[in-house]
């Protein structure tokens, strides 16, 4: 059986671990002079690339990583300013992750709907619950996943995912299982980890 071909590898500045370039972030000098981070990994230029942990980005800045790679003696970017370019990038991807599931039917919404889901024992892979549910209901959803083992997390508000998904306020939304869930549980996972480490 043939071994399937690794993607591009990339190394750490800080750390110097090697990674497929998709499991670490990318920067680039903008125009300005200042570090941009690059998500979508798109962006013209020399790159330099750090792991997905608040450290390693914190130490680039701090340990001056970043001039060493680039060649260049100071940059203006400081690293709350890099983590919250992160932050907007992974919580963009996640709307869109969201949006996409919507158009392919794979999105269930509202509270009864999750819940009923939840109890048929559906195919669902990630929950997303809002900051402002209610308290019972918000338990009873997430006792409800964890019994199953899947991925719940919280956040935005009832209106902001009423709005993502065209609708009035609705306090919770579930992904049905496949390459999209996949994709945005891996987001899940990345935001959570900055909101912890930050």
């Amino acid at each position: 059986m043939a071994v399937k071909d690794k993607g591009p590898q990339r190394t750490c500045i800080v750390c110097r671990q090697t990674r497929d370039k998709k499991q670490l972030i990318r920067y680039v000098v903008a125009p300005n002079g200042t570090i941009q981070v690059d998500y979508r990994q798109r962006l013209p230029g020399r790159g330099a690339y750090t792991c997905f942990a608040a450290q390693c980005l914190l130490d680039a800045v701090n340990k001056k990583y970043f001039q060493r790679c680039f060649k260049k003696n100071e940059f203006s970017t400081d690293s709350a300013e890099l983590i919250e370019q992160l932050k907007t990038a992974v919580g963009q991807k996640i709307l869109n992750l969201i949006g996409m599931s919507r158009k392919s039917g794979q999105l269930i919404s509202g509270s009864n709907m999750v819940i009923d889901a939840l109890r048929k024992k559906s195919s669902i892979a990630a929950v997303i619950i809002a900051e402002d549910i209610s308290l019972e209901i918000g338990k009873k959803i997430a006792a409800l996943a964890e019994r199953d083992h899947i991925s719940t997390a919280h956040l935005y508000n009832k209106q902001m995912i009423g709005q993502m998904l065209g609708k009035e306020e609705r306090s919770v939304i579930a992904v049905q299982a496949g390459l999209l869930a996949d994709s945005l549980l891996n987001e899940l996972h990345r935001y959570g980890q900055l909101v912890r480490e930050i």
